[in-house]
């Protein structure tokens, strides 16, 4: 069988289960998910249906292991339980200075009319010809201050409780299960579908940026939550906790070209830090993060430790994940 046969062969077979956040994340468009849900006294109830095996998120870039693909290159990959972690490095992702600029106002101008809760995506024609980015999703989180509220629907889902400090001068400032970057959940489709309908609204009303309201899906593919923690600079740091609720998840970060990688020792087993200074959804486009996962009875967890804080050090940002 030729290269071209295996690599197709092996695209097909990775496809199949393959989730992409954003964050993200660019996690974070690995960010890309809507964590709406409903509400059940004090504990987080979600309804749980099954996905479509071509459920994806707007990045879905499916990158064969040990290959660079078409300008991606394959970071990492690991599997733990039911759940494969990977990163891809891509140059469809590198964006100018003036098209950063745009979505960054696009976004700021958009989050400004949303109710807490509500999540929208955004569609620039300046971005019309990035294939990989339909559309910028844009949320305003409903956020849980009550940190014995929030610690009970992290034991609920996680089995583990929130630490109330960081670092020592890291304080809870809130939970939330909606991404504070923007999340966006749906096929293929549904992402082609509603770009189209963005675009020809654009070209009928002459304007350059155009936005709607999305909704939630009745049901998720995976928990994500966010617990957030500030310190007297108003400096953020955001651990997020994700969790496969369906039998088998591939979920992989897709960062723009300029990204740092590095595969790093926390507690013993691997972890892997970035950063990103091409970041579009916060004001400074910075971003870093160290992520790993653990696992327990054939079921991982996703730990994602970050800030927008360039004055933050790697080795605090260690220090913050070892404490956990």
């Amino acid at each position: 069988m030729s290269i071209e046969e295996q690599l197709k062969e092996e695209f097909k077979h990775n496809a199949k289960n393959m989730v992409c956040p954003p964050t993200i994340d660019l996690r974070v468009m690995n960010a890309c998910r809507e964590q709406m849900l409903e509400k059940k006294g004090v504990q987080p109830m979600r309804r749980r249906g099954k996905w479509s095996k071509a459920i994806m998120l707007i990045l879905l870039i499916a990158v064969v292991s040990g290959f660079a693909y078409a300008g991606r290159t394959l970071l990492y990959e690991e599997t733990k339980g039911n759940m494969t972690m990977s990163a891809v490095k891509s140059e469809e992702f590198k964006l100018s200075k003036t098209q950063i600029e745009s979505i960054r106002e696009a976004r700021k101008e958009v989050k400004a009319q949303l109710k807490p809760g509500e999540t929208a995506v955004v569609y620039l024609t300046d971005l019309d010809k990035v294939a990989n980015i339909p559309f910028i999703p844009v949320s305003q989180p409903e956020v849980n201050e009550d940190l014995d509220n929030w610690s009970k629907a992290m034991a609920h889902q996680f089995n583990v409780l929130p630490p109330d400090s960081l670092l020592g001068s890291y304080r809870f400032a809130g939970g939330m299960e909606l991404s504070p970057f923007g999340d966006f959940w749906g096929s293929d489709t549904d992402v082609a579908t509603l770009k189209k309908e963005m675009k020809d609204e654009s070209e009928a009303s002459g304007k350059d940026m155009v936005w709607r309201l999305t909704q939630a899906p009745s049901s998720l593919p995976m928990l994500s939550y966010t617990t957030t923690y500030r310190n007297a600079e108003q400096e953020t740091l955001y651990l997020v906790m994700e969790a496969a609720l369906d039998s088998s998840i591939k979920v992989q970060l897709v960062t723009p070209p300029s990204t740092k990688n590095e595969e790093i020792a926390l507690k013993g087993q691997a972890a892997h830090y970035y950063s990103n200074d091409s970041y579009i959804y916060n004001d400074n486009n910075f971003y870093q993060e160290i992520r790993w996962m653990t696992e327990k009875d054939g079921r991982a967890i996703i730990y994602r430790i970050g800030t927008d804080s360039p004055s933050m050090t790697k080795e605090k940002l260690m220090e913050a994940a070892e404490s956990l």
